[in-house]
């Protein structure tokens, strides 16, 4: 399965919560009716979050970021690639936002699955790997050691953090300013403003391998446009 991530910033000037209700309620379902993905969802960015304590900071070079599944890059190109001049043009959204050169083609790795409830609040953290590390070693860091690592905190957070999943840059071009995104649901603002506990698994051998002070963390509310 092919997972397209496309992150969106509004035009300065154009007014949030105008510009967020136009996103939802007329664009994305133009996006569903013309491009057809199996599934699609908008993440609404709220604030900044962090990987525990206060933020590196306050800045959001985001105001959202759009999700859509397909079944391989056959089928984007059949259900989206002809119809890309349309979906900006027939509703007026790409007027709104800024060019965008950082969507990222992936592949979706779901490490711990559940319903979310609607008051649910995503958590995304776009990531960059650190000089001289390959997206092999990222990935493989990744998926070895550090989402088990995470999977069995999540275990022990009391049902606060609810699903967890990771998307991997490993499909289509290297290029783009991130190697995948990692994403977290928590139950509420509550729960994640709590954050996770601290992990007992020593060794991860993740952290290294990632530029932390570039990674961007975001968190919002999800909206599923194709379920």
């Amino acid at each position: 399965m092919l997972k397209w991530i496309v992150p969106v910033t509004k035009k300065a000037g154009v007014e949030r919560e105008t510009f967020l209700e136009f996103w939802q309620c007329i664009h994305a379902p133009h996006v569903a009716n013309l491009a057809k993905p199996e599934r699609y969802c908008v993440t609404l960015f709220e604030s900044v979050g962090s990987l525990g304590g206060p933020p590196a900071s306050d800045q959001m070079p985001y105001d959202g970021v759009a999700e859509l599944w397909f079944r391989d890059f056959e089928h984007f190109g059949e259900a989206f690639s002809e119809q890309r001049g349309a979906l900006r043009g027939i509703d007026g959204f790409g007027d709104l936002i800024e060019p965008t050169s950082d969507a990222l083609f992936t592949t979706e790795n779901i490490i711990v699955e559940a319903e979310t409830p609607d008051d649910a609040l995503k958590w995304v953290a776009f990531v960059k790997k650190g000089e001289g590390v390959s997206r092999e070693q990222l990935f493989a860091a990744w998926t070895d050691g550090h989402s088990p690592r995470v999977a069995n905190t999540i275990a022990r957070s009391d049902g606060r953090c609810i699903r967890y999943t990771t998307s991997h840059a490993d499909q289509g071009a290297d290029g783009g300013p991130w190697d995948g995104i990692a994403s977290l649901w928590y139950a509420d603002a509550d729960a994640a403003a709590r954050g996770l506990p601290a992990s007992d698994e020593p060794g991860d051998p993740f952290p290294p391998l990632i530029d932390a002070p570039a990674t961007v963390i975001l968190q919002g509310r999800e909206i599923v446009v194709v379920s």
